[in-house]
């Protein structure tokens, strides 16, 4: 190798490292944050989680909750109240059949002595999947595979909706 292709290849590393850096700098300039680098609002920085107990959702939440760096279960702290959990499921029956699995939840923000801050939201999830009516044992499953996804993608919502600092007050 001669000393002009070393020292091109040299220039050109160079190049690219620097519009890299350039292009990296222009983004944080302009405020662009990875998803999830959202932050909870102040008020909501210390809650409590009020959800049906037995319920795949109440861990979702928690977790989605500590991963904002949110202290729950702190007394005098307004309170995160999932007030309804209604899973759905649609099948439509053929030769192939088509099932559409959800869950709706109902939850709202309330204050330290249980008074709504927040109107009632709703979030809804659905999955569908398709399986041969001929095939044993598919059906359950896929069923089972999707329902934690279900409560996952749920309670990301409800913490986006958190995130947002966007919930609209009680009536």
């Amino acid at each position: 190798m001669s000393k002009t292709t070393t020292r091109n290849d040299l220039m050109r590393n160079r190049l690219q490292k620097s519009i890299v850096l350039s292009l990296a700098l222009a983004l944080g300039a302009c405020g662009f944050q990875l998803r999830g680098a959202n932050s909870i609002p102040e008020t909501y920085h210390h809650l409590r989680l009020a959800v049906p107990s037995g319920t795949p959702l109440e861990s979702w939440l928690r977790a989605e909750l500590i991963a904002y760096k949110i202290t729950l279960d702190e007394p005098n702290s307004p309170r995160l109240h999932v007030l309804a959990i209604r899973p759905t499921r649609t099948q439509l029956i053929g030769t192939i059949s088509e099932v559409e699995v959800g869950v709706e939840v109902d939850f709202q923000m309330e204050d330290a002595q249980g008074a709504p801050l927040t109107a009632v939201r709703t979030v809804s999830v659905h999955r569908g999947y398709q399986y041969d009516s001929n095939t044993v044992g598919i059906q359950s499953q896929q069923e089972e595979r999707l329902t934690p996804e279900l409560y996952q993608d749920a309670a990301q919502q409800i913490i986006r909706q958190l995130a947002s600092g966007r919930l609209p007050s009680a009536s």
